[in-house]
């Protein structure tokens, strides 16, 4: 909070001072109640969870039937990160999962209730993101799990590349965890004991790392909105509590910011190393409010990213895994891959959260041919030109797409903001199209340009011109005149 740059000054209104300030938009009760609602509401819907007791704990329902044949694996944290973690508890992946307050760390008696519930005779694990708190509290309940008997062990996850490592504190851990949970909770799986289960966990931990970029920070319950970015900026390395990044920049291309969040995760010398030629996995994460269709565009930008370095992206993830509330903003995290690991991310799970683990092992898929309309239903012009039609085609085309800006700002008003746009990509696909024009076969290029709006358009507008156009050429093929 210390890092957000006000917006007020002596002459802000009285009405506008933070005392006087709205909350940011919610769709929750009592901020004070939401992990508590959200506890009640997992279990009311995901029927592979139970409740333990009335913590903030939520465990495998069927963790009593697995005590005694396999480890139990526990992770959590502070909420506000969904589906971390309860979304990722289930058979091949975490037996429970710690929840404290909004971005709080759960307490170390929480924690310890939660060892002693589902911990059986093959022993726990502890997955923890490096922050103090959870360090702390799921420390402190190692310890007192250990002196009841209890066979205990800790895998600390720091896979943030934003910011260098400093002293003791190391890097933060942040989406990359969602690869420990699954090479652990793979090895649980198949009975293995402690101490691989744990070498698996920190394998995946020392293989991994993660770099994110914000566009937007999260707004917390109860709290005013942040102005913390304002007009076209991004910060680039913003932690998933909205801790201070590497820098602010102005907002540039898709591909660009992925080529940045890539270069900090490989670039940098004692962060990840990866040979030219290895295969990697790839989690693009949703910190919250990202659209599908921008995840999607990333996705492919990291890809052809990783290919044109020489690596093998051979797994991937896309979705929110690992949120920042409402942080509209995304984080790529990189993990080395070898038998073992590319194994243990595809041995199955019952996760809810886990989704769909994509194979990129091979080529994509061809695209198939284009279809075309019967030769007999093709109007086929008489080749003749004529100069004065076409620049008055040419002269048209080109104003209207000058004129997207103005038309798109009057449908924000008026509409759905796109008539800009499409006008613009009709236009410039008219004009495209010019050179195969019978400019001087009106019947033939009414309907080529009906053609050309019909590839090009699409929405209402799009209709419209070509039923305008067909009706025209049909008019003028029987004398009317257009």
């Amino acid at each position: 909070a210390g890092s957000e740059r006000s917006s007020l000054s002596w002459a802000t209104p009285i009405s506008l001072l933070p005392f006087k300030m709205k909350p940011a938009k919610k769709f929750l009760n009592k901020p004070e109640a939401a992990v508590e609602e959200m506890v009640q509401g997992a279990i009311a819907y995901e029927r592979s969870l139970t409740r333990i007791a009335d913590l903030h704990v939520l465990a495998r329902a069927d963790y009593p039937s697995k005590q005694n044949s396999q480890v139990a694996i526990i992770s959590g944290g502070g909420s506000g990160h969904e589906p971390a973690h309860a979304g990722f508890v289930g058979e091949g992946m975490l037996t429970a999962a710690v929840l404290g307050g909004v971005f709080a760390s759960p307490s170390a008696s929480a924690v310890l209730s939660a060892i002693l519930a589902v911990a059986g005779k093959p022993g726990c694990l502890l997955i923890v993101k490096n922050y103090t708190g959870d360090r702390l509290n799921f420390g402190i309940a190692l310890e007192k799990a250990k002196a009841a008997g209890i066979p205990c062990e800790m895998v600390i996850v720091g896979d943030d590349c934003a910011l260098e490592e400093k002293g003791v504190t190391g890097r933060r851990g942040i989406a990359g965890t969602i690869f420990v949970h699954k090479a652990a909770g793979a090895a649980a799986a198949a009975g293995k004991p402690l101490s691989e289960v744990a070498g698996a966990a920190r394998a995946a931990a020392a293989a991994v790392g993660s770099m994110g970029i914000a566009m937007t920070p999260c707004n917390l319950p109860g709290a005013t909105p942040s102005d913390r970015l304002s007009g076209y900026e991004i910060e680039v390395g913003m932690g998933i509590h909205g801790e201070p990044g590497a820098h602010t920049q102005e907002c540039v291309a898709c591909d660009d910011m992925t080529a940045t969040m890539i270069a900090a995760i490989l670039d940098k010398p004692g962060y990840l190393k990866v040979t030219k030629g290895a295969e990697v996995g790839v989690l693009v994460n949703n910190l919250g409010a990202t659209s599908t269709m921008e995840m999607t565009v990333v996705a492919r930008a990291a890809i052809a990213n990783l290919e044109k370095r020489g690596l093998k992206p051979t797994r991937m993830l896309v979705g929110p895994y690992c949120t920042s509330l409402d942080m509209l903003g995304v984080s790529i995290s990189i993990i080395t891959l070898d038998s073992s690991l590319t194994a243990a991310l595809d041995a199955p799970t019952a996760a809810p959260a886990w989704g769909k683990l994509h194979n990129l092992s091979g080529a994509p898929n061809a695209a198939g041919p284009m279809p075309s309309m019967p030769a007999e239903s093709i109007v086929k012009g008489n080749g003749s030109k004529d100069d004065k039609i076409a620049s008055l085609i040419t002269a048209g085309t080109k104003a209207l797409a000058a004129k997207e800006p103005e038309l798109t700002e009057w449908d924000k008003i008026a509409g759905d903001g796109d008539c800009g746009y499409t006008m613009k990509r009709g236009a410039e696909k008219v004009l495209a199209d010019l050179p195969s024009y019978s400019t001087g076969d009106g019947f033939a290029l009414l309907h080529a340009l009906a053609d050309s709006v019909s590839a090009s358009m699409g929405g209402t507008s799009g209709a419209l011109l070509e039923i305008a156009l067909r009706a025209a050429a049909g008019a003028y093929k029987e004398g009317k005149g257009c």
